[in-house]
């Protein structure tokens, strides 16, 4: 069989090509812990906004301080937790593919899953289930 490094390679070619789908979750690798996890950037949005609401506070009142609060609350629900995600997922895709121990890690955290495009029947979760065993299987003998 094929060493782990020799494997990794055929998934960073095969996902380089879309041969493979890498599923990332967010849960999981958005958490202390997760090598990918930036405590900066989910709080950030946070803090930002309580500054912006003591801002509209002490400069218009609590009217506007209201306002101001309510479009953070609407904007961090919405369109900036999409951002947050999208940038943790392409973090975590990078980190991943970069090295086959950083694969490991993440893999063995729970964040990772493989799939041939179209073909449920394929799937592999982690942690339980076997990443190797899948690139051996599925991706041939790619570089």
């Amino acid at each position: 069989m094929a060493s782990r490094a020799a494997l990794h390679e055929r998934i960073v070619a095969a996902e380089g090509a879309r041969a493979v789908e890498v599923g990332i979750d967010l849960r999981r690798l958005n958490e202390p812990g997760s090598p990918v996890f930036n405590r900066a950037e989910n709080s950030a949005p946070f803090f930002v906004a309580m500054g912006a609401v003591f801002a509209a506070l002490y400069f218009g009142g609590w009217v506007w301080a209201l306002a101001v609060a309510g479009t953070a609350l609407i904007l961090m629900a919405t369109g900036l937790q999409y951002l947050l995600m999208l940038r943790l997922r392409r973090r975590a895709l990078a980190y991943a593919l970069s090295n086959p121990d950083h694969w490991q890690r993440l893999w063995d955290l729970g964040g990772l899953t493989l799939r041939m495009p179209n073909r449920d029947d394929t799937l592999m979760d982690s942690p339980d289930g076997d990443w190797t065993g899948f690139a051996a299987r599925h991706l041939g003998r790619r570089p």
